[in-house]
Formats: C-alpha cells, structure tokens, sequence
C-alpha cells in the first residue's frame, strides 16, 4: 500500500513539474527599458513598410504584427501558433515580423535578429527564422553562418551583409518603435485594435481570427 502512494506521489510531482516547465514557456520576456529619448507611449499602432518581413495572404482582412526576440522561449512556442493560424485562414491572414530584441536577457538576441534580415536579403527570412528557432536551446553566433549554410544561401554575401552589420538599422527602427508603443515584454502581438502579450494558444489565436472574419 506504502508503495503504491509513493507512486500517485511520484506521479502528481512529474505532473506538477510538466505543468511548471510549459506555464513558464508560455510567459512573456520583460524588456528592460533603457534611458531613451524616444516617449513611451506616444504612439498606439506599428508602422509597416516593405522592409518588414510578412508572409501569409497578399490581400489579407487580417493582419497580425508580431514584435519578438529570437531568444525569447515564448516568441518560440507562439511562432508555431501563426504558422498554424496562416495555413488556416491563408486567404485572410497576413503575419508581420517586427525585432524587439531584449538585450539585457539575451545576449544574442540583437545579432540574431541582424543575421534574419541578411537571409531576408536572400529571400529567406522565414526560413532562417524557423531555423533559429529551431536551434534557440543551442544558438550560438557561429550557427548564424551554419544555418545559412544549411539553407543554401550564398554565404560569402550573408557573412558580409552580417559583418557589416548592414541589417542593424532595421532592428533598430523596430525597437525604437516597440519603445514607442510602449511595449514591455515578448512577444506582443497587435491584431485590429488588440495587443496581446505572450504565447497566446494556437485556438485562441484560431477563434479570436474567425470571430474577427465574421464580423461585418
């Protein structure tokens, strides 16, 4: 009898441990605001231009402006959300990346962000950043050069655009923004009128979308 308690003991402590390990995934990264003279808060919606990578319908009724740091775990967990949510409205949904690197948590989350918009450069921004997603637990500055490798980019010009750091004034641009819209933790999420923060559940992200959809 002893021993079976132990069991259920053993069990519920697994179970709590499992529970733990996927609530702290799903939380937001609190950005550490450093001194700007950019004012917070000063304005309520992000700006897209064609530098913005988006992937999703070209026409879309809804579109969803994510800001996110590629060491962020939850920017992980959410990234296979949009995925799922643009295979199902692809003719309605358009996802928007934007770069809010929080360099206080994540030593790499800047660089990373520059070797993304290098592959963009190529035409493979969503790929690299699946990859670096892919390879968050163990990325290091060396897998910026290997990922690209990988994927069959031409390296000699993804090396030198990171070298050069030609990409930086991208992810600036959207952190500066970030700062302006007042964001504090990744990833947010701007979709309509709403901000979301964090890993919002890929069937939230699903209903909130197809109540949007039928909305006159």
């Amino acid at each position: 009898m002893e021993h079976r308690w132990l069991g259920f003991l053993s069990i519920a402590v697994l179970g709590l441990m499992v529970f733990v390990f996927f609530w702290f995934r799903n939380q937001p990264i609190e950005i550490s605001i450093p001194e700007s003279t950019i004012e917070v808060g000063s304005i309520t919606q992000p700006t897209l231009t064609f530098v913005n990578p988006a992937k999703g319908a070209e026409e879309p009724t809804v579109t969803i402006v994510e800001f996110g740091d590629f060491e962020c775990v939850a920017c992980n967990t959410l990234a296979d959300s949009l995925e799922v949510l643009v295979k199902t409205f692809p003719e309605d949904v358009r996802v928007v990346w934007k770069d809010m690197p929080n360099e206080s948590a994540h030593e790499l989350a800047t660089p990373a962000a520059i070797a993304s918009h290098c592959a963009d450069r190529q035409g493979a921004f969503w790929t690299y950043h699946d990859a670096l997603f892919d390879r968050q637990s163990y990325v290091s500055e060396s897998q910026f050069t290997q990922i690209a490798q990988d994927l069959q980019l031409d390296v000699k010009k993804f090396q030198s655009c990171y070298d050069e750091r030609d990409t930086l004034p991208i992810v600036k641009k959207d952190y500066e923004e970030g700062l302006a819209l007042g964001l504090t933790a990744t990833p947010t999420l701007f979709i309509g009128d709403q901000t979301l923060v964090g890993a919002v559940s890929t069937q939230d992200l699903v209903d909130l979308v197809a109540t949007m959809l039928k909305s006159p």
